[in-house]
């Protein structure tokens, strides 16, 4: 039987984790790139390990997701919405892009993702998963061809060319953090806040309804 972790260190990661991927769960980002240890371990008063296992935090997050790169302590796992990240993939100009690097240009999301992982294996971290997790193709084509950025204030990537669509993404996929942040802050349990943020568009309009609740 596994050990149960301390339920306050528990709480800590799982908000992390429901967080970072509030903006994939309402379908505003096609997917999220994150670094999961295997056991995140933790010590009680008398001074024993609990372990909380990348199997329970994949479940308890209930998001779709492939761990495209295992290591011996972690993973690198891509949390990703399905009918999002196929719209994005289907873009003109991501299509382009993904080409260059041997995608298949008409193909289901799981060939993608198939094609993403192999190139896990052939590269530390291939630069043409930006455009998985939602950032502008100019922005991932910017990088790759080392162009001269432009200069933004906290930017959450490095942009090139105009700033107007990368900045709004930037501002959308924080304003789903934000928004995620206050949900969980007013719910009691999980699964409220798994129902609320099914659609933050929505919610975002009613915060003062989920706040009373």
């Amino acid at each position: 039987m596994r050990p149960n972790i301390s339920q306050e260190h528990r709480a800590e990661l799982l908000r992390f984790l429901l967080l970072k991927t509030a903006a994939v769960r309402s379908g505003i980002k096609p997917a999220e790139l994150l670094r999961v240890k295997h056991c995140y371990e933790s010590r009680n008063s008398e001074g024993l390990h609990f372990c909380l296992y990348r199997q329970d935090i994949f479940r308890t997050l209930g998001l779709n997701y492939i761990e495209l790169q295992i290591q011996d302590h972690s993973s690198l796992v891509l949390f990703y919405h399905r009918e999002t990240l196929h719209h994005t993939l289907q873009e003109p100009e991501n299509k382009r892009l993904l080409r260059q690097f041997g995608y298949p240009e008409n193909a289901s999301v799981d060939t993608w993702l198939a094609y993403l992982r192999k190139r896990f294996g052939e590269e530390k971290i291939p630069h043409e998963v930006g455009i998985f997790i939602g950032y502008p193709a100019k922005d991932v084509a910017g990088f790759i061809e080392q162009l001269q950025p432009t200069p933004v204030h906290r930017g959450d990537w490095m942009v090139f060319g105009d700033a107007v669509e990368s900045l709004r993404k930037m501002e959308l996929y924080r304003k789903a953090e934000r928004t995620a942040s206050m949900i969980l802050d007013a719910c009691d349990d999980l699964h409220t806040f798994f129902e609320y943020t099914a659609d933050l568009r929505f919610l975002q309009k009613n915060m003062k309804d989920i706040r009373q609740t």
